[in-house]
């Protein structure tokens, strides 16, 4: 009877990062990020030339008014966490670094 071989976690997880390599160099190259951005340069300029045109016509304006808020929040439970995550880790380490140059001072002077 054959034993089934251990699944190599080591090549799955580099696997899976060269896949999101490969999608993202993908992305890049077909000019998706610069297409986002030229979308919201348009849309910036329409409200320039609205801006301008009010201003021409003597209307009351407002900066406010002509300026487009395109944030958009994408964040969910899973980012969140990892953030928390990546926070907790980040305090950790900068604590323990501290505390260990603190005994290494104590130990040297």
């Amino acid at each position: 009877m054959e034993k089934k071989k251990k699944p190599n976690w080591f090549l799955r997880i580099l696997g899976i990062l060269f896949i999101i390599y490969l999608s993202l160099t993908i992305a890049i190259q077909t000019g998706y990020y610069e297409a986002k951005l030229s979308e919201r340069t348009t849309i910036t300029n329409e409200g320039m030339k609205q801006f301008e045109q009010d201003v021409r016509n003597g209307l009351n304006v407002d900066i406010k008014d002509y300026m487009s808020d395109i944030h958009e929040d994408y964040s969910n439970k899973t980012s969140k966490a990892g953030i928390a995550i990546s926070s907790a880790i980040e305090k950790f380490m900068t604590d323990g670094i501290s505390k260990m140059i603190d005994l290494f001072k104590t130990l040297f002077t």
